[in-house]
C-alpha cells in the first residue's frame, strides 16, 4: 500500500498548491491510482473525499465494499439503497470554499450537493490526471510488458493471419491472441482498415474483404495489469506499390524524427509542429487530420496529448504515443504508432514492432 499513501500525499500536496480544501475523486481510473482498486459501481454514487483537514473517505455502495482492500489511511462510507449518498456525503463536505471536481462526476451528484451546500465553490480539477502523467518505476516495467505483449500480438497477426479475410475476422483474431498471452481484455476494439478504408483514422472494423494490391492498417492494444498498450503498423497486400511506399517511408521519416526529439524539456507542441511542416513540405499536411499522441497508462487515452497548442515540457517518466498518419480519403491512409517513456536524456521506445516497408506476397494467402 506504500504506492497509494505516497500518491495521495502528493495528491494533497497538490490540492495545497491550488489553494483547494477539497477535492472529490470519481473516475476509475483515477480511483485505481489513489487506491490500488478498480471500483466500478455503475449508477450508483462513488467517491473519494480528499480534505486537507480530515482523513480521506471512500463513499461506496454496501455491495461493493466486499470487494475492497484499502490503505488504512482510508475511511470507508457505506452507504445503501435506503440512503441518500449524497446526504451522506454532504455531512463529510465542510460547506464553504474551494472544492475541487474530477472531470467524471455525474452532474446531477453535483448539483444536489451545491443545493446542500450553496457556499461551496466548484472548480474542474485534472490534479489527479496531472500526477497521472508521470509513471513510477512499477508502472514503467508493467507498461514495458504490456508493450511486449502487444509486440508479440502484432507478429503473430502478421505472420499467422489466414489470409485472404475480413476486418472483423482480423479483429477476432487480434482478440484471440491476446488471450494466448493472458490478456483477457483490449484496449479498444482493434482498427483494421483494408484498402480505402485505412484512410479513416478510427474506422469501425467490419465486413470488408481483403483483395490484392490493398493497405492493411492494423490498430490494437491490451490491458496488462490495468495497464494499456497501443500501436499501429501499416502493411501492404500484393505486389510493391510505389505510392504507398512514397507515403509510408514520408510518415516513417516523420515519426522517426519526432522520436528523435523526445527528452526532457522539449515541447509537445514542437513535436507535432515539426511533424506537421515536414508533411507541409511534400504537399500532405492536409492528410494529417489527428493530434500527434496522446498519454497511454491505466487509461488509452490520458495526459499529456501531444498536438500544437499544448505547450506543457517533457518530464521523466511521461508515457505517450508517437503515431503520425496520411489520409488520402477514398484512396489508403498510412499509420505508424509507437509508445514511448521519456527517460533523463532522451526516450526509450516500448513497442518494437519493424517499422520497414512490409509487403505480404498474395501467395502466402
Amino acid at each position: 500500500m506504500k504506492p497509494f499513501v505516497g500518491r495521495l500525499q502528493r495528491c494533497m500536496e497538490s490540492m495545497q498548491a491550488e489553494r483547494m480544501s477539497q477535492l472529490i475523486v470519481s473516475s476509475t481510473a483515477n480511483l485505481f491510482y489513489l487506491t490500488g482498486q478498480r471500483i466500478d459501481t455503475g449508477e450508483r454514487m462513488c467517491c473519494l473525499l480528499l480534505d486537507q483537514d480530515k482523513p480521506p473517505a471512500l463513499f461506496i455502495h454496501q455491495m461493493f465494499q466486499g470487494q475492497l482492500t484499502l490503505p488504512d489511511e482510508i475511511e470507508l462510507v457505506v452507504w445503501s439503497d435506503e440512503n441518500d449518498p449524497i446526504a451522506l456525503l454532504s455531512e463529510y463536505v465542510s460547506g464553504t470554499g474551494i472544492i475541487g471536481i474530477d472531470q467524471n462526476w455525474i452532474s446531477s451528484f453535483l448539483i444536489d450537493l451545491m443545493h446542500a451546500h450553496p457556499g461551496l465553490q466548484p472548480v474542474k480539477s485534472r490534479i489527479v490526471e496531472k500526477l497521472r502523467e508521470i509513471k513510477d518505476e512499477n508502472e514503467i516495467n508493467i507498461l514495458r510488458q504490456s508493450a511486449r505483449i502487444a509486440d508479440a500480438v502484432m507478429h503473430q497477426v502478421v505472420e499467422l493471419q489466414h489470409l485472404p479475410t475480413t476486418e472483423l475476422q482480423m479483429a477476432e483474431t487480434i482478440r484471440s491472441f491476446f488471450g494466448e498471452h493472458q490478456v483477457r481484455e483490449l484496449s479498444f476494439p482493434p482498427i483494421i482498415g483494408f484498402g480505402k478504408n485505412s484512410a479513416h483514422p478510427h474506422h469501425e472494423s467490419g465486413a470488408a474483404g481483403l483483395i490484392p494490391d490493398q493497405t492493411i492498417v492494423i490498430d490494437m492494444g491490451g490491458v496488462y495489469q490495468h495497464y494499456c498498450s497501443d500501436i499501429t503498423r501499416t502493411l501492404f497486400y500484393g505486389r510493391p506499390n510505389k505510392e504507398f511506399e512514397e507515403v509510408y517511408r514520408i510518415v516513417l521519416a516523420a515519426q522517426e524524427e519526432a522520436i528523435a526529439m523526445i527528452k526532457p524539456g522539449v515541447r509537445f507542441a514542437d513535436v507535432d509542429r515539426m511533424i506537421r511542416q515536414e508533411f507541409a513540405a511534400r504537399g500532405y499536411d492536409r492528410y494529417f487530420t489527428h493530434r500527434t499522441g496522446h498519454g497511454v497508462g491505466l487509461e488509452l487515452h490520458e495526459g499529456p496529448f501531444l498536438h500544437q497548442h499544448n505547450l506543457d515540457e517533457m518530464r521523466p517518466g511521461m508515457v505517450f504515443t508517437i503515431e503520425p498518419g496520411i489520409y488520402l480519403p477514398g484512396r489508403f491512409g498510412v499509420r505508424i504508432e509507437d509508445v514511448v517513456v521519456v527517460t533523463d536524456t532522451g526516450c526509450e521506445v516500448l513497442t518494437l514492432s519493424p517499422k520497414e516497408v512490409r509487403y505480404i506476397d498474395i501467395r502466402e494467402g
